[in-house]
């Protein structure tokens, strides 16, 4: 194995509902690089974002899956070039359906601006 390369550049999120997902992310306007009915991929600057069955999820890793209690277990953070750009992106998932649980402020935990939005699989 090289030492070059990223020890992680997927990150795969366990949904539901893989036609509803791919249609949200599909709506902020992300690349997509991979769809078939039951695994979807989308580019994320040099990182991919895979959206996979819970369920299948589950089977391929051999463990119990996770759905879920309500509250934040993760997030994605999506780096953007300006500040004013946490705006645009805020509104862009709110029309694309997100459910928006931070409007953008500034940042509490690092010089910048932020903001926290959950996809309808409720994914922050």
């Amino acid at each position: 194995m090289s030492h070059d390369l990223p020890l992680a550049n997927i990150i795969t999120l366990g949904v539901s509902e893989i036609a509803g997902e791919r249609d949200f992310y599909r709506r902020l306007g992300w690349p997509l690089v991979l769809d078939t009915d039951d695994f979807v991929v989308f580019e994320l600057r040099g990182a991919l974002l895979a959206l996979f069955g819970v369920d299948d999820l589950g089977r391929d890793a051999h463990a119990e899956p996770e759905r879920g209690r309500g509250g934040i277990r993760s997030s994605i953070i999506i780096t953007v070039d300006r500040p004013e750009d946490v705006d645009e992106l805020t509104e862009r998932a709110r029309a694309a359906g997100a459910r928006i649980t931070q409007d953008p402020v500034a940042a509490a935990f690092f010089a910048g601006r932020d903001a926290y939005f959950a996809d309808p699989d409720n994914n922050y």
